[in-house]
């Protein structure tokens, strides 16, 4: 199985209102390795979700203020799926492999 990391350093700025009524919602998809990846921010938190058909592969979402990170995993024909909770204006990267 290749474990190359493909890490597409996507760096967004959260735009989520905590404990609001008003979010502003960021996502983006793409199609990389075969898969299906979606990443974004909304809801006090971002995450990054990946599905892949055929491959095992993972997702990660990291925090550029605190550190805090998440990493989900899934077969072939599953979806990985990472969230971290994050405050207004906070940096995030995202990431997938297969």
């Amino acid at each position: 199985m290749k474990q190359t990391v493909k890490k597409l350093a996507l760096v967004a700025s959260i735009a989520a209102t905590l404990g609001g009524s008003v979010a502003v919602v960021s996502a983006a998809v793409k199609y990389p390795d075969g898969g299906v990846w979606t990443y974004g921010s909304g809801d006090g938190g971002a995450y990054s979700n990946y599905y892949h058909s055929s491959e095992y592969h993972s997702s990660t979402v990291v925090s550029r203020k605190t550190g805090s990170s998440d990493k989900g995993y899934a077969g072939a024909g599953g979806t990985s799926r990472a969230w971290i909770r994050t405050s207004w204006g906070e940096k995030v990267a995202f990431y997938y492999n297969v």
